[in-house]
């Protein structure tokens, strides 16, 4: 980790947790990343930025600081201080109140204020789910703040970004007039990322609580930009997630499924990156057999085109759930180990609360352990997953047919008239 600053480091807080090893090394990280300290005072040697939470370069004499939230008057940091460089644990959005104060008098003071300004959002290490997430808050939050929006992101989602939010300016690394830089994702050690657990909230509520919105920002649609391609009705399914306990595993689940749709007269594609999955404990998950293979390390556009004619997607607890809902595709959404809180709304949501389940959302339970945490080599484990019948999901299907059919009746009727 590369030295940046030239005085030493002194770190504050809300003193609400105590920091661990680990929360102190990403800390840092973000800090050593963000680079020297870039904003002028018009006082030589104090500088600040916010590029990564509150920073404040303190030179020589008889300082006095003061840190606070504007918004809830809570008081951060307040004493003498002298050659230092004061940086907040707190990198979420806070509208930070700084007074500096020489000799007694107050000589700099400054509430953090985005408006005209260079603001940087992080999605490099982003999963595709939380990108598709998150990225209407950005804009969200550029909107409100009337700031200039960058964006610095994983090259995967840059047509993305190019094509649905292109008000935000795609850059390579962090600039010398950046004036705040925020880590866009979920977070599950608050609270210095966060305030709160990830887990602990409405998806709706991690922007919001991220970058200081008091409302969901409207949906963006990723709309097809080429003609159909397949003319035939077909679905697209996704089987593989990001751990094990995010996909179905149900022993024929997806063979039975997939049989059912064939006799409906749909071709069923797969869209899943690769063809085979296996976890550390040597569990596979594979594309079913009786799917048609369209895996592959794609352009995330293609996946659009292919999402936005099909008929429906049914997924699990993935990032092409999430962009099959962005392309305006329903979907069906196979979870037990969440609580439908933690995903987009959907009505067609399938899980089995009479087993065990939800355990991403409790609190007691250590996320970061990847086995099953409840019931580890019992008969019981991943039942959340394993105990969601193929019957029910293709009741859910059947529901959603209805739903199309009932729609499209609807819409034929008002244009008769």
């Amino acid at each position: 980790m590369k030295i940046v600053h030239d005085l030493p480091i002194l770190y504050f807080s809300s003193d609400v947790k105590d920091v661990g090893g680990s929360d102190f090394s990403e800390i840092a990280s973000l800090d050593s990343d963000a680079g020297p300290i870039k904003g002028e005072t018009g006082i030589e040697g104090l500088r600040i930025d916010f590029n990564a939470g509150l920073r404040l370069r303190v030179p020589k004499g008889n300082w006095h600081i003061c840190i606070s939230d504007d918004d809830s008057e809570f008081v951060f940091f307040d004493e003498a201080v002298s050659e230092k460089v004061l940086i907040s644990m707190e990198k979420y959005y806070i509208k930070w109140r700084v007074e500096a104060y020489l000799d007694g008098e107050l000589k700099f003071a400054h509430v953090f204020n985005p408006e005209g300004m260079n603001v940087l959002f992080s999605l490099k290490k982003t999963p595709l789910g939380e990108a598709v997430m998150l990225l209407p808050y950005v804009q969200e939050f550029v909107n409100l703040h009337k700031c200039h929006g960058l964006i610095l992101t994983n090259p995967a989602y840059e047509p993305i970004i190019r094509e649905y939010f292109p008000e935000l300016e795609i850059i390579n690394s962090i600039t010398d007039d950046t004036y705040a830089n925020y880590l866009i994702g979920t977070v599950m050690t608050p609270p210095f990322l966060l305030s709160d657990s990830s887990r602990a909230l409405p998806v709706q509520y991690v922007g919001r609580f991220l970058l200081g919105l008091h409302r969901n920002p409207q949906k963006v649609l990723f709309y097809p930009k080429k003609p159909r391609e397949i003319e035939t009705p077909y679905v697209c399914i996704a089987v593989q997630a990001s751990g094990v306990a995010k996909s179905w595993l149900n022993p024929n689940g997806w063979d039975i499924v997939i049989d059912y749709l064939k006799q409906l007269g749909y071709r069923v594609l797969c869209i899943d990156r690769d063809r085979c999955n296996e976890d550390s404990k040597g569990r596979k998950v594979c594309m079913p057999k009786g799917a048609e293979d369209y895996t592959g390390n794609l352009p995330l556009t293609d996946r659009i085109e292919l999402l936005a004619y099909a008929d429906f997607f049914i997924g699990v607890g993935s990032g092409l759930s999430w962009l099959a809902d962005a392309a305006g595709c329903p979907v069906v959404l196979i979870s037990g180990f969440s609580m439908p809180v933690a995903e987009f709304d959907t009505p067609y949501r399938v899980i089995n609360p009479l087993v065990c389940h939800g355990c991403y959302n409790d609190m007691t339970v250590d996320w970061l352990n990847p086995l099953c945490p409840r019931h580890h080599d019992t008969e019981r484990e991943y039942e959340c997953s394993v105990k969601i019948p193929p019957k029910m999901v293709i009741s859910t299907i059947d529901r959603l047919r209805k739903d199309l059919k009932d729609r499209k009746e609807l819409s034929d009727a008002w244009k008769i008239r």
